[in-house]
């Protein structure tokens, strides 16, 4: 068990160790690191995926969703016993009104538009912004225009959330208005209580991305895995290459041997180079095997064999 450990310890730096895993450790070891690798690449896409609440994009600007909010919650308090809640319908949910005013045929809208004055007149008004919800039956879009252009191609937010209601109460659609401070109080407290709302509606989604991203992240960790195996294998073929009796296996299970360091490294910097999570993996795999066959698998038989 020492040896092993202290086998797998030094593969963390050494190409030679990485080969001698490959060749004379079992296939399962080669595949249990393969596998943790693996795991250890998705690390910083899964969580900064799970950290993106939708919410979190009304952080550093509102658009206008702080009246937007307030309105929409007197509104949906003043139904009184009129329905707008979730009404549970299997694993799911569903959306249910009688009394909506804005109800169409694809489901339930709410726009806001704002107005602030440019002058004296009473004519004297433009649109300072628009926030755009629509509720269907199981699913909810949030689209927001940006409040200095008023492009519609250009939204400053713009999300989905699918089975939006699985984890909405019943209430939760029509108790989040703030009362009982000032005007600017309850706009505010009312407007963190929305965003308390748009989380839940947005965690299918959230949830959905992370497995996508996940997904992506994996098969790229595996896929370039599988491609540096291969180059192994190719680079050691050759009617005079002195590492031709590796076989197969034996060359990919170098590469998988090889691919926890790179993983590891792929932890931290991921999470320092948001932007190139994704791609840190491949480059720091690449330069490794590349760095292993330069200096251990030389056709001319000073590297691995010489030790």
């Amino acid at each position: 068990m020492k040896e092993n450990i202290k086998l797998f310890l030094k593969s963390l730096v050494s190409n030679n160790a990485c080969i001698d895993g490959a060749r004379k450790k079992p296939w399962y070891a080669a595949v249990i690191i393969f596998f943790i690798s693996i795991v250890l690449s998705v690390i910083p896409t899964s969580v900064m995926a799970l950290k993106s609440h939708a919410d979190k994009n009304f952080d550093s600007n509102s658009y206008g969703l702080v009246e937007a909010s307030h309105e929409f919650g007197e509104y949906t308090s003043s139904l009184g016993n009129g329905k707008f809640y979730v009404e549970k319908e299997g694993k799911t949910g569903r959306l249910v009104s009688d009394s909506f005013e804005k109800e169409t045929t694809n489901g339930f809208v709410f726009t806001y538009t704002s107005k602030e004055s440019v002058g004296t007149k009473s004519s004297d008004y433009i649109n300072a912004g628009k926030s755009f919800f629509i509720f269907t039956e199981d699913t909810v879009y949030v689209y927001i225009l940006d409040p200095n252009t008023h492009e519609g191609t250009n939204p400053k937010v713009k999300f989905t959330c699918i089975n939006a209601y699985k984890k909405v109460g019943r209430d939760d659609l029509k108790t989040f208005l703030a009362t009982g401070g000032s005007a600017t109080e309850n706009a505010v407290n009312t407007f963190n209580n929305f965003k308390g709302v748009i989380r839940k509606l947005h965690r299918q989604s959230r949830l959905q991305t992370t497995g996508i991203q996940v997904g992506v992240t994996s098969a790229i960790t595996v896929g370039i895995t599988l491609i540096m195996g291969f180059m192994v294998w190719i680079l050691t073929r050759g009617k005079n290459n002195p590492y031709r009796l590796f076989t197969v296996w034996q060359c990919f299970s170098t590469a998988f041997w090889a691919s926890f360091t790179p993983a590891l490294l792929s932890v931290g910097l991921g999470f320092l180079i948001k932007n190139f999570a994704q791609m840190i993996f491949p480059l720091l795999m690449g330069v490794r095997v590349m760095w292993l066959t330069m200096k251990s698998l030389r056709p001319d038989g000073s590297g691995y064999a010489a030790n």
